[in-house]
């Protein structure tokens, strides 16, 4: 598979939540967690992926929370593609409505899910291994290129920090277990992780530093 993997981040919606666009060699993309909420937003993309002429393959999901999935009705209309989501996080992504009723951010009607099943996805030559890693919500996952070393975990975990458990379907012990079994034990320390929201860090200095995560180390 491919090595080379071109990566583009946007910052969309009050929440400060990262949005990522992907793309190969070839110029086929995916993007990862589509958070653009208003008409600037999704212009904002569309034309960035309009100029370097890239082709959608796939829009991911890592997990159901609002301001990670409100912009996936703009790219279903738009390029035909619906959300890939693990399917213990349906039910989250059904409750997408009432989340944004809670915090006074309306969302416009979500296209259906696509269950994601397998454990990696992939377009043209390249491919994104999938990880589970409950905890934050039960479907979260993340996804991971191999080749280049690059990590994108939604909300799972931070720059200095780790994803809210007191959300529904949220459970602290079991998504320090993630952190602890599904990457640090799974993947090289060098991994550069790129979060759902914050700026990008790396799994060494999260095991050293970050504060959640002292019981990894000695």
């Amino acid at each position: 598979m491919n090595a080379t993997l071109e990566v583009k981040t946007f910052v969309f919606n009050p929440f400060m939540e990262n949005t990522y666009l992907l793309w190969d060699g070839r110029g086929e993309a995916v993007v990862i967690d589509p958070g653009c909420h208003d008409a600037a937003e999704e212009e904002e993309i569309a034309a960035f992926i309009r100029e370097r002429g890239l082709v959608l393959r796939h829009v991911l999901l890592t997990h159901g929370h609002l301001d990670h999935v409100c912009g996936t009705p703009f790219f279903a209309r738009e390029f035909g593609l619906r959300p890939l989501l693990h399917p213990a996080d349906e039910e989250v992504f059904r409750t997408v409505p009432q989340q944004g009723e809670i915090f006074s951010f309306p969302v416009n009607a979500l296209p259906g899910m696509v269950p994601l099943t397998q454990e990696r996805v992939t377009w043209g030559d390249t491919a994104l291994e999938v990880f589970h890693l409950p905890g934050h919500t039960p479907g979260s996952v993340g996804y991971y290129h191999r080749g280049a070393g690059l990590l994108f975990p939604g909300d799972v975990i931070f720059n200095g920090s780790i994803g809210r458990t007191d959300l529904p379907g949220g459970d602290y012990d079991v998504l320090r277990r993630s952190i602890a079994e599904g990457l640090v034990a799974a993947l090289p320390p060098e991994t550069r992780i790129f979060p759902g929201h914050g700026p990008d860090t790396t799994l060494e200095r999260e095991v050293r530093d970050n504060p959640f995560l002292d019981f990894l180390r000695p």
